[in-house]
């Protein structure tokens, strides 16, 4: 808004924005000698069909139309007193009757490797992505403020819509008409989890446009909170990106928030990753991460199930048919740190999938415990049983001379030397522990379709550090039976007399 030169009683706003809504604005435009004249409605679709739409938007620019008006200055003031100057019933007065300027296309160039980022988060590989299963695969949307065929074109450069994908019904479409197809819908709190709820009239509606939907241009915060609700009620994972004002409630709906480097401070308060370095490439490594760590989770729990099985049933076993459990007090609680601390610093920090490695996407349905992790564990602690519970009845017989009564035999002399009955349940102490070293090994796959534990045996170095640890723990037990720590471990500390 500024003052007329050399007409001091009025006043010049200028008017930009979306082609569509500002053409609809204006009934004159400028002829050849900068004269006003009429711009009838055919000159508007002509703008906007043939030179915005098709020789600009399909290009990939962003479109940009420009309007002005002049206006007295005590018609402005007059406005200004008569109306809230928030409200869309004063830019209804002030924003009409505009004269058309021009449309200009600005070339907003794509960030480096964006088309490779987008393969790599939606396939995880780059080749053959076409190939997989649609179950493994993230589904990336465009949800975006510029022109439909803008957002369609820079949707195909980046390879998040194949150019015959476009010719689909569902696959494109404006906010208008995305708000037209879900129906109805209400905003509604919900106390429970302290968020907005969105509630639509016809769920099926919005179900049909999910489906389908690649691309929505034109669109509102609203409209993108509406869709990162709608999908998160589903039941699906919602990650999303934004960065600016617009993107803030979506961004704190959505269950993971990721916002650039650049973005303002609003979108960047309300996610849960800030992107650093603007790349999108590093999206891709968030999302190998997290199912890395999944991943990590289900292997822990493996390892931690089949050391339990086994203690609990040689403990209940041994304490019914001996007297005793094979496994003393010191002994459960080394077991146990091997179990809770050392287990989970090896298994935990397993690095996510190289690039070229296929890697499946996670649902909020997934279960925890897949069925290839029962059986790993179920066979492994059977194999585990079987072992102690032969040692617990037959090692006598295989590392001793003179056999004994594993009932009555004591554990030591009078002298309060170890017997053999006590060296034996040493001996089950150490065999049960190296199983245990060995099944970390095998712990570190969960996938069905590997079956090869070795295949990515040095990509943790700390893996094997900690293995390395508890090798050469185990090993100092059995030359330091002479100390107290290592005798109590071995089993061979003398009895208290007191």
């Amino acid at each position: 808004m500024r003052r007329v030169q050399d007409r001091p009683e009025l006043v010049r706003i200028y008017v930009k924005g979306a082609p569509e809504y500002v053409i609809a604005l204006c009934s004159q435009t400028l002829s050849s000698n900068v004269q006003p004249s009429p711009f009838q409605e055919n000159d508007q679709l002509t703008v906007l069909q043939h030179i915005v739409s098709t020789n600009m938007a399909s290009q990939g620019l962003k479109c940009l139309s420009y309007a002005f008006k002049e206006i007295r200055i005590e018609d402005l003031d007059q406005l200004m007193t008569s109306y809230d100057l928030e409200s869309d019933d004063f830019r209804n007065e002030l924003e009409n009757d505009l004269i058309y300027l021009g449309t200009f296309g600005m070339d907003d160039p794509l960030r480096p490797n964006i088309g490779e980022a987008i393969q790599y988060i939606r396939y995880g590989q780059l080749e053959t992505a076409g190939e997989q299963a649609e179950g493994n695969q993230v589904n990336i949307r465009m949800v975006t403020g510029d022109h439909i065929e803008t957002a369609k074109a820079v949707a195909v450069l980046t390879g998040i819509v194949k150019p015959e994908e476009l010719q689909l019904n569902g696959i494109a479409m404006t906010g208008d008409q995305f708000r037209d197809s879900i129906g109805q819908y209400q905003k509604i709190w919900d106390p429970q989890h302290q968020e907005f709820r969105v509630e639509f009239m016809e769920q099926r509606k919005f179900d049909d446009v999910k489906k389908r939907l690649k691309i929505i241009a034109r669109c509102t915060s609203e409209d993108k909170f509406v869709l990162v609700a709608g999908i998160k009620q589903k039941g699906g994972l919602v990650g999303m990106t934004g960065d600016s004002i617009a993107d803030a409630d979506a961004l704190k709906k959505a269950d993971v928030g990721l916002c650039m480097g650049s973005g303002c401070d609003v979108a960047k308060d309300n996610s849960d990753l800030v992107i650093l370095d603007n790349d999108f490439v590093s999206i891709h490594k968030s999302v190998k991460w997290g199912r890395a760590i999944f991943d990590n989770v289900r292997k822990f729990i493996q390892f931690q199930l089949t050391i339990n099985i086994v203690i609990c049933f040689i403990t209940i076993l041994g304490g019914m048919t001996l007297g005793h459990p094979p496994l003393n007090v010191v002994q459960m609680l080394w077991t146990n740190l091997i179990m809770d601390v050392l287990g989970a610093i090896a298994i935990g920090t397993e690095p996510y999938k190289k690039s070229q490695e296929k890697s499946n996407r996670i649902s909020r349905r997934d279960k925890i415990i897949l069925a290839e992790v029962w059986r790993q564990v179920l066979v492994q602690a059977l194999y585990q049983i079987m072992v102690v519970v032969f040692l617990m009845y037959f090692g006598q017989f295989v590392f001793f001379e003179n056999t004994f009564n594993l009932v009555t035999e004591p554990m030591r002399d009078a002298s309060g030397k170890a017997t053999d009955r006590l060296v034996l349940d040493t001996i089950i102490f150490h065999s049960f522990i190296l199983m245990n070293l060995f099944n970390q090994v095998n712990c570190r796959v969960v996938d069905a379709r590997e079956i090869n534990v070795f295949l990515t045996i040095f990509n943790n170095p700390i893996f094997w550090v900690v293995m390395a640890f508890e090798f050469v723990v185990q090993q100092l037990m059995i030359n330091a039976g002479s100390s107290t720590l290592g005798s109590a471990l071995l089993g061979t500390a003398p009895m208290s007399q007191g």
